[in-house]
Order: structure tokens, then sequence, then C-alpha cells
């Protein structure tokens, strides 16, 4: 019993000085910049398919992000391909996340082209462990980028059978804001802030969070708010402020939908999801399940006029812990009919959340929603 609470002790510790060294060295940043083009992908046949098309057409560099990534069928094509374009003079960089991408065999990887895993084990390593880098970027030539929520694996292509098709927003780029991204990814691979482009000009912020960093702009947007919030997201787990707010708009009579996947590819955040969205929904919000596969779309609509889009869930982990990547611009800009209307045909296909469906969860799921509130901050 002494070691038990020794060990809740050190952990508890170990949060608070993480807390502390990283808000001393919250290394957040924003730019205002342009698009010139942009293209949305909601399925990964079309997506990896256009990737692979411009990494073929590389002639001088490719970096590209991935937050998981695996060594399966549709990953090592990739490989072969990156491999193949170092081979003829193109210089390649390949960052993944350390615990997101664990179980990745990466010794092959090491002789063909330059790779690195970010946020390695270090002190404090409880906190450390929780604080993933979940940011998604591919640059090619400095001239092409892609950012959003797929991750490379057979299951981002619909190849798992539980899951099925998987539903989800990828975005291709070009413009300005590809140098923006460009030294966004900069910033990752050194692991350190470096001398960074000045962009101050342009309809598209580009802003890359940690910390509760993305929580203050999500709170300044939905406190201001006036007539109407929609939320897409895989999971659903609110902070406390962020959830306070969602209830207050609601209150004002804010119209608030949210479109989240019946399906679930993690059981633990499915229940912590469960008494969030009643809770939300005997307030009037609008819940509609997905239900043509998994969804995983990250996207956010404030009045109908202000787009927040990229790697960030509407969960604790993107509020308060992860390191994430997200474009804002307003309806003007065209990548926001784009999205919109992506994000209203999946809405269309989805079927109400009801008082029944919410009833008729597994005992073992309901039971699971009341066991993880203690540990929601890191779901």
């Amino acid at each position: 019993m002494i070691w038990l609470v020794l060990v809740v002790i050190l952990i508890c510790l170990d949060w608070i000085i993480g807390r502390w060294f990283q808000f001393q060295k919250n290394q957040s940043q924003s730019w205002m910049t342009t698009i010139q083009e942009s293209d949305v992908y909601i399925d990964g046949n079309s997506l990896f398919s256009a990737i692979y098309q411009d990494i073929e057409q590389a002639t001088k560099r490719i970096d590209i992000q991935f937050f998981i990534i695996r060594n399966d069928k549709v990953s090592n094509r990739l490989y072969a391909l990156l491999a193949r374009k170092q081979s003829e003079g193109v210089q390649v960089r390949l960052l993944t996340d350390w615990i997101g991408s664990i179980r990745f065999r990466s010794k092959w990887l090491k002789h063909k082209m330059a790779f690195r895993k970010t946020n390695p084990p270090a002190f404090p390593f409880f906190y450390r462990l929780q604080q993933r880098n979940h940011r998604k970027i591919l640059i090619i030539d400095d001239s092409i980028a892609y950012v959003g929520g797929f991750n490379l694996g057979d299951e981002y292509l619909g190849k798992d059978l539980q899951l099925g098709a998987w539903r989800d927003y990828h975005v291709r780029v070009t413009g300005e804001i590809v140098k923006v991204l460009q030294t966004a990814f900069t910033i990752d691979w050194e692991q350190q802030i470096q001398d960074t482009m000045h962009a101050n000009n342009g309809d598209v912020e580009v802003l890359t969070t940690e910390g509760y960093t993305f929580e203050k702009r999500l709170l300044h947007y939905i406190h201001h708010c006036q007539h109407s919030i929609e939320i897409g997201s895989p999971y659903f787990i609110p902070s406390s402020k962020v959830k306070k707010a969602l209830l207050d708009a609601l209150n004002r009579g804010v119209r608030v939908t949210i479109l989240y996947p019946d399906k679930a590819d993690h059981l633990l955040t499915k229940a912590a999801s469960l008494s969030d969205l009643k809770q939300l929904k005997s307030h009037h919000a609008t819940i509609r399940l997905y239900k043509k596969g998994f969804f995983h779309g990250k996207v956010i609509f404030i009045d109908e006029d202000t787009c927040i889009f990229g790697t960030a869930n509407f969960d604790r982990r993107s509020c308060e812990l992860n390191q994430e990547l997200n474009f804002i611009f307003t309806s003007q800009q065209p990548l926001y009919t784009k999205l919109n209307q992506a994000f209203w045909q999946d809405v269309s296909i989805s079927k109400p959340l009801t008082d029944g469906w919410l009833e008729h969860q597994p005992v073992h799921l309901r039971l699971l929603s009341r066991l993880t509130m203690p540990i929601r901050q890191w779901l």
C-alpha cells in the first residue's frame, strides 16, 4: 500500500513539474499567410494516390511528418518510393512521434533517408510520455503541402474490417502557406525554436499549439459565437472550461451540432465521451452519429463564417497536451466552402444520437464511462 501511495505521489509531482516546464518553454506559434490553390480529400485512396503522384514529381526535397507510421503494405510502398527519390538525389526527411509509432521498426529507414522521432522519453517522464506530437505535414519541393487527419497505415485506406471505410479530412495546398508549413516542420525536426520567417499578411492563420494554447483559442471563439457552432471530431472529451462554454452558448440560443462516429476505434475514448454527449444533448445540442464506417475528421465552424481545421481533436489531449497544427480562416477563403460541403455531406448520411442509443450502450461501456472520470485528461 505504501508503494502505491508513493507511486501516485511521484506521478503527481512529475505532472506538476512537466506542466511548469511546458509553461516556461511553450513553443506555440502563429502566422498569417495565403493559399493559392486547395483540394480536399475525404478518403485515403484518393489522398495517397495524389501524394504518390506529387512525390514522383519531386526534384529537390520531401519533408514528411505523421503521428503514426506502420510497417504495413501502404506504409512500405511509401517508404520504398521515398527511398527511391532519395537515391535520385532528392533530400528526404521523415518525422514521426515516439509513442505514436512506438512499434515501428526503423532500422531499414535509417540507412535509406533522414529519420527522426519526436518527444522521446525524458524527465519529467510521465508528462513527456503524455505530450505527443500529433501533427501531420507533407511538403514537396517547397511548393506543395498536405495537412489533415490521415496518418500512415492500411486502416486509413479502409482496410480495417471492424471499422470499415475511413472518413477523414485532409487538404493539399499551394502558395505562400507552404513556406509557413516548411517552417513548422523544421521547428519539429530540430525540436527547438529556430529563426523563423515572419508571415503577418494573408487570410489564413496557421497555428501550431501545445499546452493550453489551443484550449484558449477555442474558448475565444465559443465565447464570442452568436448563432451556430458545428463540430466534427472522432473523440469528444472537452475540458471542463470548453464544455461549460458550449453549455453557456446553448443556453443563450446558439445552435450546436456535433458529428461523432457511431463506431469507436478506442473503447476508453468512446466511454469517456458518453457523459459529455448526454449532457450536451440534454441542453438541446444536435448530435449526429456517422454510420458509414469510422469518422476521423477534425473541423469546427463558427457562425457559418469561421473554420478551424487541422490535426486537433475536440478532446482534452489536443486542448491541453498535444502539439497540434491548425488552419483558421473565414468563409471568404475558398477552402471554407470545400470543407463545409464535405462536413454537411457526412452529416446527411449520419443518424441522430437519441436517448435510446445512450440507454442501449453495453453495460461495460457505461461502467467505463464512470471509471474513466479521473483519467480523461490523458484520453
